[in-house]
């Protein structure tokens, strides 16, 4: 498929807000303190990402559904109690102004059973430890499934919704051997355009064969997934676009006077200030105008 035009506009945008968070997701990193410092261990040969499955669901209401299962290796060097998980969570919204998608994190499991997980929001990124302080993780491969939703973080012009989906930021920089992500619209809304971006394959020879990605729409489902292992240094971005006319979606305005309460205020003292003035040229008009 021909890259469209806008994949780059959007790829700039997403590569520019990811750079000020470049050094925290740099290295997965313990946190059995409050500092949180990066950890400049080198991981052992065991310790990898060994599959990926995604799902997204983009629903009517505005938000977005996604979960998580990842068999993550375990041991003992560069990850101790669980991985630590940072979601860019900053976008630009109307005005250019830029506005947070409200990430929740609603259940973590290991193995099956529920795990413990702290969320802390920062600037422009969203940091979720997983696991407790006071336990090490036994050596081996740990099963993990998250599941969270967003508000609407896309992009509307010309009659379409544009949205970008980071699909390998959020995991801890190991390597990864395969990743499959679905990408799921509501029922009768099609997909018009989408590509795929990848960066990091381990392997020269099958990086020298191109995109090593592989991709398909069917029964309204996108399904992307890699073809070559991927390294620590990678990079997955998913660029999609639907029709706008029949979605039905919330405003963006509302979450703009909530994050930005200044704007409503400023706005009314710009109006309230315009009325002065033309009230003031208004009094000056008339007593120019009586006194000739």
């Amino acid at each position: 498929m021909t890259r469209p035009s806008w994949v780059g506009r959007w790829f700039v945008l997403v590569a520019v807000a990811i750079l000020p968070v470049a050094r925290v997701v740099a290295e997965p990193h313990d946190h059995a303190d409050s500092s949180h410092e990066e950890s400049s261990v080198v991981p052992d040969p065991a310790e990898r990402i060994h599959s990926v499955e995604l799902d997204y669901e983009i629903r009517r209401d505005g938000t977005v559904a996604f979960e998580q299962r990842f068999r993550l290796g375990v041991a003992g060097v560069a990850i101790h109690r669980g991985p630590v998980l940072n979601f860019l969570t900053a976008f630009r919204g109307p005005g250019g102004l830029i506005l947070d998608n409200e990430l929740e994190i609603l259940e973590v499991t290991r193995d099956g059973s529920p795990e413990e997980f702290r969320v802390e929001p920062r600037d422009g990124f969203t940091t979720v430890f997983v696991g407790s302080p006071g336990r090490d993780l036994e050596p081996r491969i740990h099963e993990y499934r998250v599941r969270g939703r967003t508000q609407s973080d896309w992009h509307r012009s010309e009659g379409e919704f544009a949205a970008v989906f980071d699909l390998v930021g959020p995991l801890p920089r190991l390597p990864i051997e395969a990743l499959t992500a679905r990408i799921r619209l509501p029922e009768d809304i099609g997909i018009s355009q989408y590509t795929s971006s990848v960066t990091g394959v381990i392997d020269p020879v099958a990086e020298k064969r191109g995109p090593a990605v592989e991709s398909g729409v069917a029964d309204g489902v996108l399904t992307v997934r890699s073809t070559a292992a991927l390294g620590p240094d990678r990079s997955f971005f998913v660029n999609l676009t639907w029709p706008s006319a029949t979605f039905a979606t919330k405003s963006q305005w509302l979450k703009v006077m909530r994050q930005h309460p200044k704007l409503p205020l400023a706005g009314f003292s710009a109006f309230l200030l315009l009325w002065v003035l033309v009230r003031l040229v208004k009094t000056m008009f008339r007593h120019t105008h009586a006194a000739s």
